[in-house]
């Protein structure tokens, strides 16, 4: 996806110091655990770490990757204890929101279970960083239950909450699925939701500002929210647009963060924001 596509679906301008931070870190001295390696976003991360000549592991269920099953302890603790990672990027997870409806004690082993075996294993002088999600706040879903009760756990073990919106670029999202529609057929569209959108760049510069950064919960300021009809006529403004009902697991519009959360500080040039929960 060029550049050009990207911004007509995030609504705003890629925030590049954000995308580009890996250029200005220095984790020489640093060992960094990556769960969930094989993802979208596990790879454009250890791609970037890869870049500026990181140590880290990348690990997995998948993929080419040191196996790690997050949900099973005994696994956890004998990665943990042989590498000793300074640093744990917890990317593992199951985060489709209608699969969670229905696979519901799955998503619970895997977003919060697996998290509190990562944490158990961890020594005092490893930090945690939790992938979340928007759908944390206030959470209507499985997915995003689970999700919250995680990033408690970690904020009180002092490590680090990086919550995304929808990654425009990870496999299996929604332009994937249009971009594979034959031109002359129409796009499937839920008129009724809207969305937030960050870009991959984006959620991986996310990770490590919230990697170096004192513990809390860090999001991507200034965010649009875009009706998925109008991100479909931007994208294809020639194309038939067939309306479909939302999905099980669905929510209609995403929160920016939770009703009882509010701005703690503005950071990296107010391109991302330190959120407090009143009960942090």
């Amino acid at each position: 996806m060029n550049i050009q596509e990207l911004e007509k679906i995030l609504g705003r301008k890629q925030y590049d110091i954000l995308s580009n931070i890996h250029n200005n870190i220095d984790l020489s001295c640093k060992k960094i655990l990556v769960t969930g390696a094989n993802g979208s976003i596990g790879t454009k991360l250890c791609e970037t770490l890869k870049s500026i000549d990181a140590t880290f592991l990348s690990t997995d269920i998948e993929g080419n990757h040191e196996y790690l099953d997050i949900t099973d302890f005994s696994n956890v603790i004998s990665i943990m204890n042989k590498y000793k990672p300074d640093y744990v990027i917890n990317l593992a997870g199951l985060k489709y929101a209608p699969r969670g409806e229905h696979e519901t004690w799955k998503t619970l082993s895997i977003n919060t279970i697996g998290v509190k075996n990562l944490l158990d294993a961890s020594d005092s002088n490893c930090k945690v960083i939790l992938a979340s999600t928007c759908k944390s706040c206030n959470p209507e879903i499985v997915y995003g239950a689970t999700k919250l009760i995680a990033e408690r756990m970690v904020l009180n073990s002092k490590g680090g909450v990086a919550r995304f919106y929808n990654v425009v670029e990870t496999q299996g999202n929604v332009f994937e699925i249009w971009n594979k529609i034959k031109p002359d057929e129409p796009i499937g569209v839920v008129e009724e939701c809207n969305r937030y959108f960050i870009s991959i760049s984006e959620s991986v510069g996310l990770l490590l500002y919230t990697m170096l950064s004192p513990s809390g919960r860090y999001i991507i300021n200034n965010l649009k929210l875009r009706n998925m009809k109008d991100v479909a006529d931007s994208l294809y403004p020639n194309r038939n647009k067939k309306i479909l009902e939302k999905r099980r697991g669905d929510r209609l519009s995403e929160r920016n963060f939770a009703t009882s959360e509010h701005i703690e500080s503005y950071e990296l040039f107010d391109s991302v924001l330190k959120i407090k929960n009143e009960h942090d």
